[in-house]
């Protein structure tokens, strides 16, 4: 009789992924075991402790519920992955690198021999009797916090550092409960997880994954095989979790084609998946989509393989539903609400998405500070940086945080001449910045690259004592202090255009002198702040 083996035990050594054309091993075999509360902490089930009751367990297609005693069965394929969906009120194992341990892999031959480059998946022989699942008690709040960051995009071990020391430092002391890294984790050198890892952990909470097109094993001949290292390292390709009255859903949006292409995409395993999952969450609770490439994107619109293809039938799934869907993958800050929609969409979103921004921002790239790391600004103009998630209830409300800045400074302030908007980008190159001469004022506009920004953003801006104006939401104008801040650089860096700058002429009867200039915004969530620039109008230009 083989023994049942604890599931902390396997998913150190055997992690892997649920085939998309598994095959059942025989119509009665089947993966059971037990969901437990770990009272010891011991991550191993002892006489004393009790099964937990209505914990969702998956093998990546069905989705069950445990029974009274804790107890689950499932179908059990040739190849799959079996998870479970931390419930609230719960906590999971995690590793010393605070990846949360909630799954076990069956994969008897491992990982095929084409994947050479960087480790796959060990074989893990046959399945065993039993595959239990360790919980420890908690005490969830309907109102907490999380962390999201977007591409961290690590190539070597110089940019570890430079992640270590701008995000990672900043983030330490977080009230945040848990972290979601939405993908691209490291940068095609997939023997860095080990070190990126122990940087990540040291933020002190629990960190969710999302597999990126850039933790592809690109030596996969195709999709089936795309993420071996990633889940030998991080666990399954697409999941869920719950805290307070939040349903988490991490989702798999890159569908590898081979030779280093790929394009966005559910597939229809996964969205049978997510229909199976969402079958046993409550209405009034709110979803929360994690992924990698968006469904939809400003930035990427004329691109079809830069957004997901098959969102359609996600929407359709979520009809009804109360839901927020996340993304990284472009470099950007991107807001988008329900109705909003552009002629490249085919339709307009019915959820809102908002897409993360970059931790590395343009990939580590750009000047360096005084701390050695590079002034990375996203392609939006934004700096980079992680966002922050309040949530209550099922409510939420978001903020983005810039390295290198206070809370309250999260915009750009700078000035546009319409004359020269086009043959300069925005950058007044004969004076220094914060100069306009009086002839120039009646060509001259405010910019306010507002950094949470989204249409329903209410931006203002006053002169001295003059009345508050509203600014004009303008998705075609590329930052111009971002510009003027990077100087020339790869034309793959320069900031374009974006959908959160407002603009606003300055008043054309400002006398010489020294003026100040205050932007006011509001967002959605009825969040203010304010900035203030102090800027000179010369009687000429000598």
């Amino acid at each position: 009789m083989k023994k049942a083996i604890p599931m902390f035990l396997a998913i150190f050594f055997f992690l892997g992924v649920f085939s998309n054309d598994a095959i059942a091993l025989s119509p009665d075999k089947k993966c059971k075991g037990i969901v437990f509360e770990d009272l010891n902490h011991n991550l191993k089930k002892d006489p004393q402790e009790k099964g937990i009751k209505g914990v969702l367990v998956s093998n990546g297609k069905e989705v069950v519920q445990t029974d009274d005693k804790g107890r689950y069965s499932l179908p059990a394929y040739d190849e799959m992955i079996v998870f479970i969906t931390k419930p609230g009120g719960y906590s999971i194992p995690q590793n010393q690198l605070q990846v949360p341990q909630f799954h076990y892999i069956h994969q008897p031959k491992g990982s095929p021999e084409a994947i050479k480059e960087f480790d796959g998946i060990k074989p893990t022989g046959d399945l065993p009797d039993a595959v239990d699942f360790a919980l420890f008690k908690t005490k969830d709040s309907d109102i907490f916090e999380m962390i999201v960051f977007g591409d961290t995009q690590v190539t070597d071990h110089i940019e570890i550092g430079y992640l270590r020391d701008s995000i990672i430092s900043k983030a330490i002391g977080t009230k945040a409960v848990f972290g979601i890294s939405m993908g691209d984790n490291v940068n095609d050198v997939l023997s860095l997880y080990d070190r990126y890892l122990s940087v990540m952990g040291e933020i002190g909470i629990p960190i969710y994954y999302v597999p990126g097109n850039h933790d592809i094993n690109y030596d996969s001949p195709g999709d089936k095989y795309q993420f071996e290292t990633y889940k030998r390292v991080l666990g399954p390709a697409y999941y869920s979790f719950e805290y307070g009255r939040v349903h988490f859903v991490v989702l798999d949006s890159v569908y590898y084609e081979g030779s280093r292409k790929y394009r966005g995409k559910i597939g229809t395993k996964q969205l049978g998946w997510l229909k199976n999952d969402l079958a046993f969450v409550p209405q009034d609770k709110l979803i929360v989509l994690n992924m990698h490439i968006p469904l939809v994107s400003w930035i990427e619109k004329e691109e079809s393989s830069q957004m997901v293809e098959d969102r359609n039938e996600l929407y359709r799934l979520l009809k009804g539903r109360k839901v927020l869907a996340l993304a990284g993958h472009t470099h950007t800050l991107e807001r988008f609400l329900p109705g909003e929609e552009y002629e490249e969409w085919n339709g307009e979103t019915p959820i809102p998405q908002i897409i993360v921004g970059a931790a590395c921002g343009s990939w580590w790239k750009g000047a360096k500070d005084e701390r050695g790391i590079p002034v990375s600004y996203q392609r939006d103009g934004a700096p980079n940086g992680y966002m922050l998630f309040k949530f209550k209830g099922n409510q939420f409300s978001e903020q983005y945080i810039s390295v290198g800045r206070e809370v309250e400074n999260q915009m750009n302030i700078s000035f546009l001449s319409r004359r020269r908007w086009l043959s300069v980008e925005g950058i007044l190159t004969d004076l220094p910045e914060g100069i306009i001469t009086a002839p120039e004022l009646s060509s001259t506009y405010v910019v306010a690259n507002i950094f949470s920004g989204s249409k329903d953003s209410l931006v203002q801006c006053k002169v001295d004592d003059r009345p508050l104006v509203k600014m004009q939401k303008n998705n075609h104008i590329a930052d111009p202090y971002a510009n003027r801040l990077l100087g020339p650089i790869d034309d793959r860096l320069k900031p374009t255009s974006s959908t959160h700058i407002w603009i606003a002429p300055l008043p054309k009867d400002l006398e010489p002198g020294i003026h100040r200039l205050v932007v006011r915004t509001s967002d959605v969530y009825g969040q203010t702040s304010e900035s203030i620039k102090l800027f000179e109008v010369w009687s000429s230009g000598n």
